[in-house]
């Protein structure tokens, strides 16, 4: 195993409410199918847990070995309870094996309010 480290800290300064963040995830050149098999299974698996209002991965067109990931949980409390999931712990299994990332590759987003919007 590598040094590297894939649970993401989750502070406590994180703004209440749904939780969106974004996960840019690369292959090991040669890995990328392996790698977009174990996000598929992640997908299913994320899309049944309690929390999640939404799980979306895509493949990027131009680079088949570059993955986004689009997450939105209820709220951080949810957030955390997914990183406590059995399925998690597989996938930064994969990750290691079959990726380049760490967690580093997570972002949290805060959504801006359309023009016009309270």
């Amino acid at each position: 195993m590598s040094d590297r480290r894939f649970m993401p800290e989750v502070g406590d300064d994180l703004p209440p409410g749904e939780r969106p963040m974004v996960a840019v995830v690369r292959a090991i050149p040669g890995h990328e199918d392996r790698l977009a098999a174990a996000i598929a299974v992640l997908t299913t698996a994320v899309r049944r847990e309690p929390g999640c209002l939404e799980f979306r991965s895509f493949r990027d067109v131009a680079d088949p070995g570059t993955f986004h990931l689009y997450e939105i949980y209820a709220d951080t409390d949810a957030f955390r309870a997914h990183l406590a999931t059995g399925h998690v712990a597989t996938f930064f299994t994969e990750l290691e094996r079959h990726s380049t990332a760490d967690a580093g590759a997570l972002t949290q987003l805060v959504e801006l309010p359309a023009a016009g919007s309270p």
